[in-house]
């Protein structure tokens, strides 16, 4: 089984408010921070965290599809 995870970082959620065009992590500590949350949550409930073909969108906290993560056969 494989994980797999992309986040494009490249629109104004992720900016720095100053002019040296600087990576803020703090949006990519959200989204993954929201994303490791659900698997815990998942996990509680049913005891499995997701299964082969489970996947998802990961959106900026302005609601933007910015990836996706996603679960295959390795």
């Amino acid at each position: 089984m494989r994980f797999t995870l992309s986040i494009d970082c490249d629109n104004a959620a992720f900016e720095a408010d100053n002019e040296t065009s600087t990576f803020m992590p703090g949006e990519l500590a959200r989204i993954l921070q929201k994303l490791a949350d659900g698997f815990k949550d998942d996990a509680e409930r049913t005891g499995i965290p997701c299964a082969v073909g489970e996947g998802g969108d990961l959106r900026d906290i302005n609601g933007n599809r910015v990836g996706k993560w996603g679960v295959t056969e390795s």
